[in-house]
């Protein structure tokens, strides 16, 4: 975290002590260790007594030191992106110091949440909470800008639309602002104008965020603590929500129509689509991955345009993930993981924002390595660690020059042909869900998401225009999670509610007969085991189990996801490595993790897992 100080405002740091005799702290591989500046030897941090004897100028932290090309190409895109331009950026400032961090208004403002840094040297948050009505807010903090900076700005922003030429394929980002500071630099020689480094970075920051950023909403683009973006209108605060405060309020806001018309059009076309008074509603995904949905103008939302940007996570959650959220126990996780590898169709049902294909990704991380996969989706939300995927993606038609509409039923269609293992599908709702039932129906190893709340609700859903399915077809689904968004000791959470298994139909009514497998009670906020399940029936017919050999299976994979909760595992691919592991040999693994889990419990004794 940048902390503000009281050096003047432009000025460079000054050096700090020398300490090349202290050694340096350093992560090596799976250590912490502490490098001799000098001599470049290593001692590993678990040396508690020399550690005590040298005292405390070792912990100084080498945030600057440089890393090697190795680890370079170790790191996880973002990272090495983040890495790159903070190096870039440091070079550039030489030393100076953009502004100084404002102060609040003490008399109506207490700090909730302090600074925390966002873009190192550039850019700021912090939440805020009014002392009367105990409303939060999240402040963005950038660098402010001079009337004669404001001017520049606009100069250069005016000259550079009409004279840049950025390559957003090939280049990466840092390359670009690369070129953009070159370019800025070239116009203000052409202009005669003189500007100092701060001025020059403050000019460039804006200048950034308006060509190869998101504009006014950046730092919350950049800020991993939030999930959507959303404007409703100008004049309005822009909403965040926040992992840990849920919807909140921030300082930024669009004022004027037109500007907020703007930067809709901009999102529209940064997403390869189009909007206007002719077609004001777009759903569409950004370059990053981000989920939008904007509308344009006041004639469909009469407070101006509006947006809402679920933002796009780079590790996705995983399964681990929802059991620390206790979004699930992990028995359940493991019936998850057997119905995948048994070949069990899945539809995961819920409202608005309950977490259905977040949930639909986590399981999709149990597919066996190899298996052959498609995805189909609207909007691209699907992130898996298989190499043999395919990721479909519906195409609206924009006039001659793109061709056909390609919907998701025509993707099915194609998909079928190629025989996959798994097919799996974003939200079904309309003539789609016809083929994916008839995949079923055929034996397919199909996953889903529709919008209900329980399974009478699905029947319902199906039945009737404009899916209109025959009750004989959904047969073919074997497993529902009914998930929903629940309060919590007062804090909105996810829970999957009921674990339900499709077993048949009865003869006289017609009903649907089901059986839930796992079922979650509010008042103790626990999952609750029936103690039958059809899927465990299947397999001991297949493999020759016995109940106390299938029920010993669930048990071994539910502690191999309790160990890897308890250690934090939660990346994908680190999940993905464990689950592969597994199918190879799971003895050794499940006895590592028995092995390691007594300890673990009592180093975290708060997860009760």
């Amino acid at each position: 975290m940048e902390m503000a100080t009281d050096r003047p405002e432009g000025k460079p740091e000054e050096a700090s002590d020398d300490v090349s005799e202290e050694p340096m702290i350093s992560m090596d591989k799976d250590d912490i260790v502490l490098k001799d500046k000098k001599t470049g030897k290593k001692r590993s941090v678990l040396d508690i007594g020399w550690l005590f004897k040298k005292g405390a100028g070792i912990t100084k932290l080498a945030r600057d030191e440089e890393v090697d090309e190795e680890t370079l190409a170790e790191m996880k895109p973002m990272e090495r992106l983040r890495y790159r331009r903070k190096k870039q950026d440091r070079e550039q400032l030489k030393g100076h110091k953009l502004y100084e961090i404002p102060p609040i208004n003490e008399a109506e403002w207490e700090i909730f949440e302090d600074i925390d840094t966002i873009r190192p040297y550039y850019s700021h948050t912090r939440l805020v909470r009014n002392k009367r009505t105990k409303e939060l807010v999240y402040e963005a903090i950038e660098p402010p800008l001079t009337d004669e900076e404001k001017y520049l700005h606009g100069y250069l922003k005016s000259q550079l639309e009409h004279n840049i030429e950025l390559d957003r394929t090939d280049a990466d980002e840092v390359e670009n602002e690369l070129r953009l500071r070159n370019l800025m630099r070239k116009f203000l020689s052409q202009a005669g104008k003189k500007v100092d480094i701060v001025s020059f970075e403050r000019i460039f920051y804006y200048l950034s965020n308006y060509f190869l950023g998101y504009g006014k909403i950046q730092v919350m683009m950049e800020d991993p603590e939030m999930e959507d973006v959303s404007c409703d209108g100008t004049g309005i605060p822009i909403f965040v929500f926040h992992r840990k405060y849920k919807n909140t309020r921030t300082s930024v806001v669009f004022e004027e129509d037109e500007e907020l018309d703007d930067f809709v059009v901009g999102l529209a076309q940064r997403s390869g689509k189009h909007i206007s008074i002719m077609h004001p509603i777009l759903d569409a995904t950004l370059p990053d991955g981000s989920r939008l949905n904007a509308t344009y103008g006041k004639e469909i939302t009469t407070k101006g345009s509006s947006f809402t940007i679920r933002k796009f996570k780079e590790d996705p959650l995983t399964m681990v993930n929802l059991i620390l959220f206790k979004t699930l126990s992990p028995e359940m996780a493991a019936h998850l993981w057997l119905a995948v590898q048994y070949g069990d169709t899945m539809m995961v049902s819920g409202g608005t924002a309950s977490g259905k294909t977040t949930t639909l990704n986590a399981i999709s991380h149990f597919i066996p390595p190899s298996s052959k996969i498609i995805t189909i989706e609207d909007t691209r939300e699907m992130q898996l660690p298989h190499l043999n995927w395919i990721a479909g993606l519906t195409r609206e038609k924009k006039g001659e020059v793109t061709g056909q509409s390609i919907d998701m039923y025509t993707l099915l269609v194609a998909a079928l042909r190629q025989r996959p293992e798994y097919m799996i599908v974003g939200e079904v709702r309309g003539k789609e869900t016809m083929a994916v039932f008839q995949a079923m129906a055929t034996g397919q190893v199909t996953y889903a998401t529709i919008h209900a709340d329980s399974v009478s609700a699905i029947v319902h859903r199906l039945e009737n225009p404009p899916i209109n399915i025959p009750r004989i077809l959904i047969l073919g689904l074997n497993l529902v999670l009914l998930q929903a968004q629940v309060r919590v000791k007062n804090k909105r959470t996810r829970r999957i509610k009921d674990l339900v298994e499709i077993v048949g139909q009865d003869p006289v009514s017609q009903e649907i007969i089901s059986n839930k497998v796992y079922t979650w009670n509010p008042a103790k906020d626990e999952f609750r085991f029936s103690g039958h399940s059809n899927l465990y029936e299947k397999i001991m017919d297949r493999e020759g189990f016995t109940t106390e050999e299938i029920t010993e299976e669930i048990h071994n994979r539910a502690d191999v996801l309790r160990w890897l909760a308890y250690k934090d595992e939660t990346n994908y691919q680190e999940v993905a490595n464990v689950v592969n592991e597994y199918y190879r040999n799971s003895k050794p693994i499940v006895e590592r993790a028995r092995k390691e889990l007594t300890s673990l419990r009592l180093e975290r004794p708060e997860l009760k897992l």
